[in-house]
């Protein structure tokens, strides 16, 4: 019986220590269509792995996930760092908070109106050029995403997402 303890004790310790990095993985689609798997842990870091779609950029080919304002984005970078821009960047799309990553001790994100986002944060201009640009394509060069862009650049303070663009 005392062994059969230990046994128990010893396969709780260890499950519980396996469960303390809380490493969860999920397939996250942006605006575009590409999407990445991503490996997450409860505080939003994720390494994540492209599976379908093409970079902004060849000189940008690692994907990154961005949030500065109330939604989050994947962007395309050169290094670990944030992106240069946020053109760089498309809303990440989804059905239910499993397709979004984990924040603040969360085991899911917060998906709302179908885009996954930071409810503690208000829309900001960052967030109106990703409303602005969903759907353009990748880039910045065509007319659509040179019209939409300046559009959103001018949403005022606070920011109001013009009407021309996806709404929050």
């Amino acid at each position: 019986m005392c062994r059969l303890r230990s046994v128990l004790v010893v396969a709780t310790l260890g499950a519980l220590a396996g469960g303390c990095e809380r490493v969860s993985e999920r397939t996250l689609t942006d605006s575009e269509g590409r999407t990445v798997v991503a490996r997450c842990n409860r505080e939003g870091r994720c390494t994540l792995a492209r599976t379908a779609g093409e970079s902004v950029s060849p000189d940008k080919p690692r994907p990154s996930l961005h949030t500065t304002g109330r939604l989050v984005a994947l962007c395309d970078v050169a290094t670990d760092g944030p992106p240069a821009d946020v053109v760089d960047c498309r809303l990440l799309v989804c059905k239910d908070k499993t397709e979004c990553p984990p924040a603040h001790g969360l085991p899911h994100g917060a998906c709302v109106s179908g885009l996954c986002i930071e409810p503690a944060n208000p829309v900001g201009r960052d967030d109106a050029v990703l409303l602005c640009l969903a759907g353009t394509g990748l880039g910045r060069a065509t007319p659509l995403q040179v019209d939409r862009h300046a559009l959103a650049l001018n949403c005022g303070e606070p920011c109001r997402v013009p009407t021309p663009c996806r709404q929050p």
